[in-house]
């Protein structure tokens, strides 16, 4: 499955940000390239960086949908799926932090660039019936922070990129965490005024 998925991020390189739609696809909803993403849309930004955010729309786009697919499965019937990726105790964790923090518990593992097991996070939300549209307004928020943050950076450091991520990697997970916390304000207030009325 390793060496498909290596094949076929090579493969969908050749098409340009329409690469990035399927290789977000395919991490997302079924084989998981772990930073292919990323490093794909960096190398494409510097390399052509008028198209950069068309490559970040792209690669969300691709994200979300592939993320949803997963979802979706999840959500019909995923027990078994979670049983595979996670022990009974871990999926009881999961289970407590989806009631407990809703959409934000898919923030952090969306949106910050650490290995953190996104699918399983993703499962977790269908299994337990996590609302759509708060499931795809987690993903689409944390996905367009990421990838138009590494689209920005590409363009404006070009080559420099990956020593300036690498340099400022705290700051980047300080900010991730800032907009988690920024996102949680606003989902608590609009959930009160919705139950206001």
């Amino acid at each position: 499955m390793k060496e498909f998925g290596n094949w076929l991020a090579k493969s969908a390189a050749a098409l340009g940000p329409w690469g990035l739609f399927l290789i977000a696809l395919g991490d997302s909803a079924f084989i998981p390239l772990p930073q292919g993403v990323d490093a794909l849309l960096i190398a494409q930004s510097i390399a052509a960086p008028s198209s950069a955010y068309l490559a970040a729309t792209l690669a969300v786009v691709g994200s979300v949908l592939g993320s949803y697919i997963l979802y979706s499965l999840a959500r019909r019937g995923g027990e078994k799926m979670l049983e595979k990726k996670a022990s009974q105790k871990g999926a009881q964790k999961l289970h407590k932090s989806v009631e407990r923090y809703g959409a934000l518990a898919l923030i952090p593992p969306t949106m910050i660039p650490l290995p953190l097991p996104m699918k399983l996070f993703v499962i977790a939300a269908g299994v337990f019936q996590m609302p759509i549209p708060q499931f795809l307004a987690a993903i689409t928020f944390a996905r367009c922070v990421r990838y138009f943050g590494e689209a920005f950076v590409a363009v404006r450091y070009g080559e420099r990129t990956t020593d300036f991520l690498r340099e400022n990697a705290l700051a980047g997970v300080a900010i991730g965490l800032g907009l988690v916390a920024l996102f949680f304000v606003i989902h608590r207030w609009s959930t009160r005024r919705v139950r206001e009325g």
